[in-house]
């Protein structure tokens, strides 16, 4: 099977926090794009996420290190893990 990903993904193993709706998540990093990112979920199910849906992503583990929210949405969903595609703050 053919990847047809627009953009080269880089493996990592970085901490971060996913922002869905008035809840925010713990989680992992499992690759990152330049379009998005996989990310699984600590200790945390999907079920109250949506394909479509939007969120914000910080790309640490620390809210008061790193302070800008990463638009995304959610493009996939698994059991504890969730494809995010980043969004144009400007669009």
């Amino acid at each position: 099977m053919d990847d047809l990903r627009q953009y080269h993904r880089i493996t990592c193993d970085a901490k971060c926090i996913l922002y869905h709706a008035h809840s925010k998540f713990s989680g992992t990093i499992l690759n990152i794009s330049l379009s998005g990112v996989a990310v699984r979920l600590c200790d945390s199910q999907t079920d109250p996420m949506q394909v479509g849906e939007a969120c914000s992503l910080i790309l640490c583990n620390n809210p008061a290190v790193c302070t800008y929210r990463y638009p995304v949405q959610i493009a996939r969903i698994g059991s504890n893990v969730i494809g995010l595609q980043f969004v144009d703050a400007e669009a």
